[in-house]
């Protein structure tokens, strides 16, 4: 497209290079012309009039010629203008559109990234809807396996059902029988409660309470880092079996007016001689005696107590005491009842 245009551009020179050389030859005819006659020798006059005409005919074509040339070169140049100017829009458009195929190709990468990542998705998709096909499949055989269950509870229900209404029927026949039952139950308890009331007056009216125990055989008893409760251990007379040789505690079976007393016997090496008695676990009495020289001892101590049913009754040994005992019976501890109240 440049090299046409070059070329349009040269042509106007060629045009004004071909005037000027028409010019030039036009002049130089005339200059030899001048010349001619002194040269030569004498033409015809005829041919020497033909050759004036033609020469006089012959300067305006080229005139005409160089102004059509003229109107040409004018012509082109308009034309070569609107050409670039057509060429500039041309241009202007190229690089409009060459910047719109960078967008368009900006587009397509971006479009070719969005479709690859479309697939990609839709690849995930796919994969998700076969998993959620699988899970849908294993929920519907799950959900059939369930409705089997189902439909085999509402028999078993209605089995149940029927079961119940026939345990309700015995349970109701039951009740009666228990309501019943409880009937003669509780008549059965009054008279228990009478025949045991009668029983413990008859108790407490013809009751004896009386009981005299030895402590041991083995010698020595004590000393202890603690207070010890002496269990008098050979029974010899317990009416009423107010008195347990195996805790040392007597317990006092009906209200009234006791007699306890006790004897203690010191015979051993060591330790001091002393006995101490509780009621209810409070201090009633404490008898202490210090160290001995070897001989047999004795100490010995009575009271009278009023005591309520229940109550507990024991000796103690104190810490850092001993007492003797053996089988002729030193150390014995004796009670019973002296009136009922």
């Amino acid at each position: 497209m440049r090299a046409g245009l070059s070329l349009l551009g040269l042509l106007p020179c060629l045009l004004v290079s071909c005037v000027l050389s028409l010019r030039a030859s036009e002049a130089g005819e005339t200059k030899l012309h001048h010349f001619l006659p002194d040269k030569k020798q004498p033409l015809d006059p005829d041919t020497t009039a033909d050759e004036a005409h033609d020469q006089t005919n012959t300067g305006p074509d080229i005139w005409t010629e160089v102004r059509m040339l003229r109107d040409m070169v004018v012509e082109q140049k308009v034309e070569l203008r609107n050409m670039e100017a057509r060429l500039r829009e041309t241009e202007i458009q190229a690089d409009d559109q060459k910047l719109d195929l960078l967008l368009t190709k900006t587009s397509l990468e971006e479009l070719k990234r969005d479709h690859t990542t479309t697939k990609e998705r839709l690849r995930a998709s796919e994969k998700q809807v076969e998993e959620l096909k699988k899970v849908n499949m294993e929920l519907r055989v799950d959900l059939e396996n369930q409705a089997a269950q189902l439909l085999s509870i509402e028999a078993r229900v209605t089995v149940g059902d029927s079961e119940l209404q026939l345990l309700t029927r015995r349970m109701d026949d039951l009740q009666a029988q228990n309501t019943a039952q409880e009937v003669e139950l509780v008549s059965l308890m009054d008279r228990m409660n009478t025949t045991e009331s009668r029983v413990d007056s008859l108790i407490k009216e013809n009751a004896k309470v009386a009981f005299y125990a030895a402590l041991t055989d083995s010698g020595g008893v004590g000393p202890y880092s603690t207070p010890t409760v002496l269990k008098f251990s050979k029974v010899f007379t317990n009416y009423g079996a107010a008195y347990s040789p195996t805790t040392g505690f007597f317990t006092a079976p009906q209200k009234g007016v006791y007699y306890f007393r006790f004897t203690i016997c010191g015979h051993t090496a060591e330790g001091h001689m002393g006995v101490q008695l509780f009621l209810n676990g409070r201090l009633m009495m404490s008898n202490l005696q210090s160290r001995y020289n070897g001989h047999f001892e004795y100490l010995s101590n009575a009271v009278t107590l009023e005591l309520n049913v229940g109550d507990e009754l024991h000796l103690v040994l104190p810490q850092e005491h001993a007492i003797f005992d053996n089988n002729t019976n030193h150390s014995t501890f004796s009670g019973f009842l002296l009136f009922k109240m």
